[in-house]
């Protein structure tokens, strides 16, 4: 369960190599399913919850976003 005031990380995609570690504090609620969050240098992102890594599910690091690339 994501609550006001802790720290997640970003779930990661599948295929996709970042190497952000960085951990968001949720400052409010948007809506049922969307979060507003800050980073440690106070910089706020909206974020859908369920792109946070839930700690009542630390095994769900994967996101189920899929990006497709086209050749050009």
């Amino acid at each position: 369960m994501i609550e006001l005031g802790k720290k997640y990380r970003l779930k990661k995609i599948k295929g996709f190599k970042s190497s952000d570690n960085e951990y968001y504090k949720v400052i409010s609620f948007y809506n049922f399913d969307t979060v507003i969050c800050e980073n440690a240098c106070g910089e706020r992102f909206v974020f859908m919850k369920e792109f946070l890594i839930d700690p009542d599910k630390p095994d769900e690091i994967y996101s189920d976003l899929i990006f497709e690339r086209k050749k050009q």
